[in-house]
Parts: structure tokens; C-alpha cells; sequence
């Protein structure tokens, strides 16, 4: 899996895997692009003159350079092979430069560390080959040009800022020597993002977990692009020379298998170029390609095999922890969750606004004593956009679940109404001072989905203009008594009720509108059955309230016309008995 993201024409690949960071492998490719490897300078052809003549004249020296035939034809090769360079690198391998590979020849002395005596001897083994260092070498993690470019710890752009003690013991927490994250060995079962509490962590985990930012290693591929010829007669000379370091490629592999590449591969792209900044003013352009050895296909199928396995396990341990079956409601109850969220209010005259929602449940529906069908939300203050000045954030979730048995005499009638959710938007000030800024209610729907609502909201406006004056000033405001009169009371849907609701004369005002979503659950043994019979139906995937309704009337109904038959059957059973017996 990889990302590409480009941040100031610099090319990033992020990647993800599972395998271990030694499969690893790079190849950097890199040539001179100038027209310096076309016409060369004549300075480079004195040179060469003069490297080709000393070869030639064997017994003659010359009073401008001394070395041996071994030490000529080895820069001679240096000179034919500069144009062009190609190596493949390992995760963490070292590739030394010239400058490296001076110092670390030298003897070491007793007080030398683990990584200068490694060194010492990789470069004795590079002698003993007549292997030289090229232009592309490596810094790893063990080297200080890693711990320098990876402190993050500096507050300022001034080149004098020194970092403190605190910041050096973090930066040596977030890098951890151990890669990759490896599962420890447990009697338990261990599950990803179900294992999320570990009981009893080692000083390590607790020091490396204090941090939001991952633990990594780096890795910097670099190209010393100074001008060989003229260092290496310079060298010879004045037994000095100097670099000219440039960064190819970085890479940070964290400690949750992603891999940072700074740039991305270009394999099949445009090439990325470098200016070498020496006194030719060189370009050289260079290529990053993935040439990890891929997987063999009996590998693949015995990975496959092996997570196959691996979930075949996940899922055992997740069915014995939730069970085979989910609890069915009983037959001919239609059992309804609500998983809401008041999402934002907007719009609204006075900030720091909370909200107050409360259910309403119809005839025929019921809930258990424990279910809570009331709550607040937190109080919140207004946030700008760019759109609205007075935005409102909550996410505040809410739950229901309710119960609808249908009554006997009321199946063959209308379908009940569905149970309501009402709203009421109040602000609170810094002088405690409440006032009611709106009224809103939505009815749940009666098909099971996502829904995103939203809702507008009106307030009270009262009678003069003194309820705004005491609003302003005092707080309070007008509100409603019985907030089920936001929509239509239960006193007035009861047909026995003759009563007219009218809400003429009735002073209200717009406010603001809120937004809420809700996510609506149906589960039935009808549905089920429904379901059952035809499952690829469109009308399945929307079943919901009148489908319930609709094959409860239709049971109602069989089971009717049943009872009729068994009446009839036992009618003629019994008249056939009687006529019998008058014989």
C-alpha cells in the first residue's frame, strides 16, 4: 500500500508492510548530465594526459605527481567510471565515502567505540579487495549525521540554540533499537485493536507510549559529487581534499510498518537532478527503483495458507465472544434502535448553547424502566467558519430502544405514528442567564437508514416588547409548557377528541437550525421471515415500519380466515352428527 504527497515539488512515498525490514532493497542510479561528459574540460584532459603517460612511462617520474602503477591505474579507473554509478543498498547498509574511509583506515586507538571498530574492520576487508569508496554512500542510524538531522526538538531557526537535557532524553526515547513490532509472548489470546489495554507495561512501553509521534529508524542515501580527478591529484599532492555531500534519498521505516521515502521512487518517470556546486558546476541526474527480491510463489501460498489460518482463529475467538445468534424479539413485536448524534447548531442569537431532547413514544410503543428517553448536551461555543460566524459543535450521540406489540383491535386500522424526538436550544451566559433560543422536533423514520437532518428551529416571540427587553437584560424568555406542543399534543390526535388545535395568534420568530443524524434499526422475526423468501428483493432492502405493519395484517388476516374455516368445518361436522342421530 503507498501514498504519494507532494510538499514543495519534494516527492513523498509512504508505504506499509508486514515483512521484515531486511527484505528491504534500493538501487540508486547515477550519471553526470552535463555536457562536461561530452567536451571535457581541458584542466580534466591535462590531467589524464598526464595520468596515461605516467602508466606509459614506467622507469620515468614526474616531478608534478609521485605514486606507484597500482595507486595510478586505481584513480585512472576512478576517472572512466565517474560518469556513471549504480548500487544496490540494504535497509541500515553502510557505504562508506572517501572522507569516511580515510579516517576509519587509520589504527583506532583503545578508547574507540563498537561502531569505529566495526568500521575499522569492514574497511580492512575493502583494502584487502582493492574495493574503493564511490560517489553514492550511506549514513545508518549508528552515525552521528543521523542523530543530528533527526533532532526535532529545536524551538527556534537560530543556529546557536542548544538543545536541552529534556529534549535529548525524549528524542532517545522516541528511538527504540528494536524493528519491527513484535507481539509479546503471552498465555492469553491476542487479537489487534481488541488488545488494547496492556496490564502490566514495562518501563520502556510507558516511557515510549508518553508520545503522540511514532518511534523510527532513519536512513540517508547520499552522493559525494566533488570532482574526483582534481580531488584525488589534489590529494596526492597536498594529501587533502575536500567533499561535496548532497542527499539522494531519505528514508524513515516507523515502528508500525510504515516506510517514509523523501522522494518516492521514479522508476518510469522523470529523473530527479542535482547541482554538484564544485568548480565545473556539474548536473548529475539519478533514479530510486524497488528491486526487493519478491516472493516466491510457494511462499505466497504458504503465507496465504498461514493468514488464513490466522483468521480462521480471529474469528473463532470473536464468535465465542459474541455468540452465534443475536437476541430476537418475540414474534409479532418489532423491536426499533435509534443511534443518533446532534451534530452542530448554527445561526442562533446568543452563544454558549446547549441542547435539551426528549422521545415521545405514540400508542403501542414501550421501552424497559432502565432506558433513559431524556438528556443535555454539553454547553458549546460558537466557531468561525467560512462559511457561517456562529457554527456550533456538539457530536453528541444518543441511543433508544424501544418496543411496538400492535393491539388486536387496532391491526386492520391506520398504521400508529412513530415515536417523536423534540428539541429545545437554550444559551447560557457568564452571568448565568438562561434563555430559549429555539424549538424543533423530527419524527423517526419509518424506514430503517442513515439519516442526516437539518432542522429549523423557531422560539416564543411573545406578547410586547418588554419579553424582549427582559431577554436582553434579565434572561428568560418565553416557553412552551408542554413541549410536545412543538408538533401535534396527544390530546389532539385521539379521534374521540373533538378539540381543534389552532395556533393562530400564536407570536413566533426564526432562529437557527440544528443538525443531527440518525441511524435507524428494524429487527423483527417477520422482517426475518421477509427476508428469507426473497432476499435479492429492492423492497427487502427498505423494509421498516408499514412492512412490519403489512405482515402482521397479513397474519392477522390468514389466521382469521383459518378460524373461519375451523368454524365451518366444525358446522357441517356438526350438523352431519345431528342428522345422523334424527335417522
Amino acid at each position: 500500500m503507498m501514498l504519494n504527497i507532494n510538499d514543495d515539488e519534494i516527492n513523498y512515498g509512504i508505504y506499509r508492510s508486514d515483512d521484515p525490514l531486511s527484505n528491504f532493497k534500493i538501487r540508486v542510479k547515477l550519471e553526470r548530465y552535463t555536457s562536461n561528459s561530452l567536451i571535457p574540460s581541458l584542466e580534466r584532459l591535462k590531467i589524464q594526459d598526464d595520468l596515461s603517460r605516467l602508466l606509459d612511462n614506467e622507469g620515468r617520474g614526474l616531478e608534478k605527481m609521485k605514486g606507484s602503477n597500482a595507486d595510478v591505474a586505481r584513480l585512472l579507473d576512478k576517472a572512466r567510471s565517474e560518469e556513471y554509478e549504480q548500487v544496490d543498498i540494504s535497509w541500515q547498509q553502510k557505504l562508506f565515502n572517501q572522507v569516511e574511509f580515510e579516517i576509519y583506515e587509520k589504527d583506532i586507538g583503545p578508547d574507540s567505540t563498537l561502531v569505529e571498530q566495526q568500521y575499522f574492520n569492514e574497511i580492512g576487508k575493502m583494502k584487502k579487495t582493492r574495493r574503493q569508496p564511490g560517489k553514492i554512500f550511506t549514513y545508518i542510524e549508528k552515525d552521528p549525521y543521523c542523530a543530528e538531522r533527526n533532532l526535532d526538538f529545536f524551538m527556534t531557526d537560530s543556529p546557536d540554540e542548544q538543545p536541552s537535557q529534556l529534549a535529548l532524553a525524549i528524542n532517545t526515547f522516541q528511538k527504540p533499537p528494536v524493528f519491527p513490532f513484535q507481539i509479546r509472548p503471552s498465555n492469553e489470546a491476542f487479537i489487534s485493536k481488541i488488545n488494547l489495554i496492556h496490564e502490566n507495561p514495562t518501563l520502556h512501553e510507558i516511557q515510549t507510549n508518553h508520545f503522540a509521534s511514532l518511534p523510527y529508524q532513519t536512513m540517508y542515501i547520499m552522493a559525494d559529487l566533488s570532482d574526483r580527478i582534481d580531488a584525488t591529484a589534489g590529494a596526492a599532492a597536498f594529501g587533502s581534499r575536500t567533499t561535496n555531500e548532497h542527499v539522494l534519498c531519505q528514508i524513515n521505516a516507523y515502528s508500525n510498518g510504515t516506510i517514509v521515502l523523501k522522494p518516492d521512487f521514479n522508476t518510469g518517470k522523470l529523473a530527479y537532478m542535482i547541482e554538484s556546486k564544485n568548480f565545473n558546476n556539474d548536473f548529475y541526474q539519478y533514479y530510486i527503483e524497488h528491486v526487493s527480491i519478491p516472493v516466491t510463489k510457494d511462499d505466497l501460498r504458504r503465507e496465504k495458507r498461514l493468514l488464513t489460518e490466522v483468521a480462521a482463529r480471529q474469528q473463532a475467538y470473536l464468535t465465542k465472544m459474541v455468540g452465534k445468534k443475536f437476541d430476537t424479539p418475540p414474534p409479532n413485536v418489532l423491536k426499533l434502535n435509534v443511534f443518533g448524534e446532534i451534530v452542530s447548531g448554527k445561526n442562533f442569537d446568543y452563544d454558549n448553547i446547549y441542547v435539551y431532547y426528549c422521545l415521545d413514544l405514540t400508542d403501542n410503543w414501550y421501552v424497559e424502566s432502565s432506558m433513559l428517553l431524556s438528556g443535555y448536551t454539553h454547553t458549546a461555543s460558537s466557531t468561525a467558519s467560512s462559511k457561517y460566524d456562529d457554527i456550533v459543535y456538539y457530536s453528541y450521540p444518543f441511543e433508544f430502544e424501544v418496543w411496538y406489540k400492535p393491539s388486536p383491535h387496532a391491526a386492520d386500522h391506520e398504521l400508529p405514528r412513530m415515536p417523536k424526538i423534540y428539541f429545545q436550544i437554550a444559551s447560557l451566559d457568564s452571568w448565568n442567564r438562561h434563555r430559549t433560543e429555539g424549538y424543533t422536533y423530527i419524527d423517526i423514520p419509518s424506514i430503517p437508514g442513515f439519516y442526516d437532518e437539518h432542522l429549523s428551529c423557531w422560539r416564543p416571540y411573545g406578547n410586547s416588547i418588554f419579553d424582549e427587553l427582559r431577554r436582553f437584560y434579565m434572561g428568560g424568555s418565553s416557553e412552551l409548557e408542554d413541549i410536545s406542543y412543538v408538533a401535534i399534543p396527544k390530546s389532539f390526535q385521539n379521534k374521540n377528541n373533538n378539540k381543534i388545535l389552532s395556533r393562530f395568534g400564536f407570536r413566533t420568530a426564526s432562529t437557527g437550525m440544528l443538525n443531527i443524524r440518525l441511524n435507524v434499526v428494524f429487527q423483527s422475526q417477520s422482517l426475518a421471515k421477509e427476508y428469507k423468501k426473497n432476499p435479492r428483493s429492492s423492497v427487502v432492502k427498505h423494509h421498516g415500519f408499514n412492512a412490519f405493519m403489512t405482515n402482521i395484517n397479513d397474519t392477522i388476516h390468514e389466521y382469521e380466515q383459518a378460524k373461519r374455516r375451523a368454524f365451518a368445518v366444525r358446522e357441517r361436522v356438526f350438523r352431519e352428527h345431528n342428522f345422523e342421530a334424527y335417522e
